[in-house]
């Protein structure tokens, strides 16, 4: 199952032409070559083409003026010199640029296409007022002494501490002599309010995010 499916999408000049699996997808620039690529690189806007197309500059090109041209989303409304010009992006954004990546097709935006491909990765895929990506991962906080989610040591009872959070509550689930009972009560709480909630949501989420 393909969680995000790019076919028909497009960055740069690569257009999706079907998702490969493995993080793998085959595109086809703008120059008519198709070729298989890295999907998180193609995302992030570390992959604008194939490679093989892209005309790198020559020193006329530097000297040439650009005012007005456009260049993805950027377009050329000022030459500052020392290969430097000044653009506006679609997104109204004025943004100085180096110019030889410009031409060269290296830059095709102010950045804003990046920040919104950020943007939506960290999106919380929410449900019924709950993080769904939250509740799903095992993997304890920076912050956690124990290794394990939602288990902490009480040192002045020298009990371990197990809690769950759900649905911007807090609830204490008890201390316990050892660790593993800790992570057991844990685990437990997490089938009794995670699980049946993740499935319910999994069952109705849209086909598109899967």
């Amino acid at each position: 199952m393909v969680r995000e499916d790019l076919t028909g999408q497009r960055f740069g000049k690569l257009t999706v032409l079907k998702e490969l699996g493995g993080g793998r997808i085959l595109c086809r620039c703008d120059c008519g070559r198709e070729k298989e690529f890295n999907k998180s690189n193609v995302k992030r806007g570390l992959a604008k083409s194939c490679g093989s197309c892209v005309r790198r500059h020559t020193r006329r090109d530097l000297i040439k003026d650009t005012t007005g041209q456009r260049f993805g989303k950027l377009v050329v409304i000022k030459e500052l010199g020392y290969r430097r010009v000044l653009c506006r992006c679609d997104c109204g954004n004025v943004k100085e640029i180096n110019k030889s990546h410009l031409i060269n097709g290296d830059i095709i935006s102010c950045g804003c296409e990046l920040k919104k491909t950020a943007i939506k990765s960290r999106e919380p895929k929410l449900y019924k007022g709950t993080d769904i990506n939250k509740i799903s991962t095992a993997t304890a906080t920076s912050r956690s002494t124990t290794g394990i989610r939602g288990v902490s040591y009480d040192k002045r009872r020298g009990k371990y501490r197990a809690s769950i959070g759900f649905r911007g509550e807090k609830i204490e689930i008890g201390r316990f002599d050892t660790i593993e009972e800790a992570a057991a009560a844990r685990k437990a709480a997490e089938e009794k309010l995670y699980k049946p909630l993740i499935e319910e949501w999994k069952e109705k989420k849209p086909k598109d995010e899967e």
